[in-house]
């Protein structure tokens, strides 16, 4: 099973960095595993280089994409995509600070809805992946 965090990245912070994301990567490494007492100054660090999600807009794309798929369900928040003839579980829950996905797909359906929206930036803090959600090909 593979979690993934999106984030919206600030467009500014993208122009700037689009080529080489290593370090994006790492500050949002650092922001998670720091303790309670620096949470200020990971917040600081966090709305310097992304911006907030649209909960409603992403929701409603989300939905209206899947709409006539018999594999996709949706509770709130919450969007579940199962396919037992690709043998796919994947679960992404929309919050204003990130996307977090679990999916046991190393490519979730997921990612076609969302590889439409610019500025989406995926870090796998576990497989240590990171990558821009446009930039990969989906089939």
């Amino acid at each position: 099973m593979r979690t993934f965090h999106i984030f919206n990245i600030n467009p500014y912070v993208e122009n700037l960095i689009r080529d080489d994301a290593y370090p994006l990567f790492k500050s949002f490494l650092k922001i998670k595993n720091m303790s309670k007492k620096d949470l200020s100054m990971g917040i600081n660090i966090y709305e310097q280089i992304a911006m907030p999600i649209e909960k409603d807009k992403i929701n409603k794309n989300i939905y209206k994409y899947y709409l006539e798929s018999d594999f996709y369900m949706k509770y709130h928040d919450t969007h579940t995509y199962i396919n037992k003839y690709k043998d796919e579980q994947s679960t992404l829950i929309v919050n204003s600070s990130c996307i977090k996905l679990e999916s046991n797909m190393p490519k979730p359906e997921f990612f076609k809805c969302l590889s439409k929206k610019k500025n989406l930036f995926v870090c796998d803090f576990d497989n240590k992946d990171y990558f821009w959600i446009n930039d990969i090909i989906l089939k």
